[in-house]
């Protein structure tokens, strides 16, 4: 009979029953190591349960007193909750509890058996370890979009790249504690082949230091309002990862854009037209030339009373004195309506840019353009109000007489 060692109090007294059973030694060495991991599993499924029905709500009402008495503005408490951090938390402390007691329990098994088990163990919680770094990370991002005036700046790929980083270190770990190599060792490896890992992750590292450029320089953010037409977006900026950007267009299709080519290419990005004063207008009417001729003073007088000019006819009065030596013409009367009709509308804003000018002359008659911004920065609205504007200058243009050039065009002739 081989020489029994002494293993745990009460697994060397299960071994001594089997054996006085009559079982031989190495069926008994098997069957109370099972039992032994048996046991093991079995307190942890056991703090596994109490911490998913106590621990995890405990830990939870106290971050949430914690964030109550320092008057937090953001949510950290459920961001950690919803991430998981504080579950995948006491999973790693039950590991690391496990590899403390694990060989105090397996004293006197075979070095091999328990040397497996304490591998394993080790790998159990860098893993643990990694996926509880990862949930922290996560809940900072969302911490730091409830923070006021910090969500319209993403730092997801900030995040992205820790974990990855986070994931690359913790699989290296695993892999040379189960292997038994040392991690200075397995670099060197790594940087023998650091050519092939930069074909394979090549668009990985450009993704990555394209997010840190866009981050840097505030070039886009989720939300932002950007059109890139080599790839045919036009839209909301709606989530930023490590390789690529989604943009939602206006037509609701989605367009996925690699980030380096936020770097690499040319786009627009409305957003400090949005965020300023007023949003841009900018039309052209062409005027025909053959409808431009001089005005009478009694044709002048008869704008007063008209109902859709009449309104503004003492500003157009003011242009006329101003310019005594100018020959009146319908156009310049016009010009003048124009400009008087724009600075008192009331969507318009007088305190930036407001011009109405003429652009240079061309075979197609005389172009007359506004230029300003209206208060209204939404889409939909500003091109309402644009429009009433110009429907209302289309309308204003027949009480001077003029108008406006067309193309003709050879339109087919139907019979009766």
């Amino acid at each position: 009979m081989k020489e029994i060692t002494e293993k745990f109090w009460f697994i060397d007294d299960i071994q001594n029953m089997l054996i006085k059973l009559g079982l031989s030694y190495s069926a008994t060495n098997i069957f109370t190591f099972i039992i032994a991991l048996g046991i093991v599993f079995l307190i942890l499924w056991l703090f596994d349960l109490l911490c998913k029905k106590l621990l995890v709500g405990v830990l939870h009402n106290v971050a949430h007193k914690i964030q109550v008495k320092t008057h937090a503005k953001a949510d950290w408490a459920d961001a950690l909750t919803s991430r998981n951090f504080f579950r995948r938390l006491l999973r790693f402390i039950q590991v690391l509890i496990v590899v403390i007691i694990i060989e105090d329990i397996l004293k006197g098994f075979s070095d091999v058996m328990v040397k497996g088990v304490v591998t394993l163990s080790q790998c159990l919680v860098v893993f643990f370890l990694m996926v509880m770094t990862g949930a922290l990370l996560d809940a900072s991002s969302d911490i730091y979009m409830m923070i006021p005036r910090t969500h319209k700046k993403s730092i997801k790929s900030y995040v992205q790249s820790l974990k990855i980083i986070t994931y690359i270190v913790g699989v290296l770990l695993m892999v040379s504690i189960f292997m038994g190599i040392k991690m200075s060792t397995i670099m060197v490896s790594l940087a023998t082949s650091a050519a092939i890992l930069t074909l394979v992750f090549k668009d990985t590292i450009l993704g990555f230091v394209a997010s840190i450029q866009l981050s840097s320089q505030d070039m886009v953010r989720p939300g932002d309002w950007i059109e890139m037409k080599s790839k045919g977006a036009d839209g909301v900026v709606i989530d930023m990862s490590v390789n690529t950007v989604k943009v939602k267009n206006w037509d609701n299709t989605v367009t996925m854009i690699p980030i380096y080519s936020m770097v690499s290419e040319a786009f627009v990005n409305w957003r400090s037209m949005e965020e300023g004063d007023g949003r841009r207008f900018k039309r052209p009417f062409t005027i025909d030339l053959l409808s431009v001729r001089p005005v009478t003073e009694a044709e002048l007088a008869a704008l007063e009373s008209n109902p859709v000019v009449g309104a503004h006819y003492n500003d157009i009065v003011e242009h006329c004195k101003n310019n005594p030596d100018q020959e009146l013409n319908n156009a310049s009367l016009y010009r003048a309506y124009v400009s008087a009709y724009l600075r008192a509308h009331k969507d318009v804003n007088h305190h930036l840019s407001l011009v109405v000018h003429y652009l240079p002359l061309g075979d197609q008659g005389l172009p007359l353009e506004i230029y300003g911004f209206t208060y209204e920065r939404g889409f939909e609205k500003h091109e309402v109000i644009v429009s009433r504007i110009t429907e209302h200058l289309f309308n204003a243009a027949r009480v001077f007489g003029l108008r406006f050039f067309q193309r003709s065009t050879n339109m087919p002739q139907t019979d009766d």
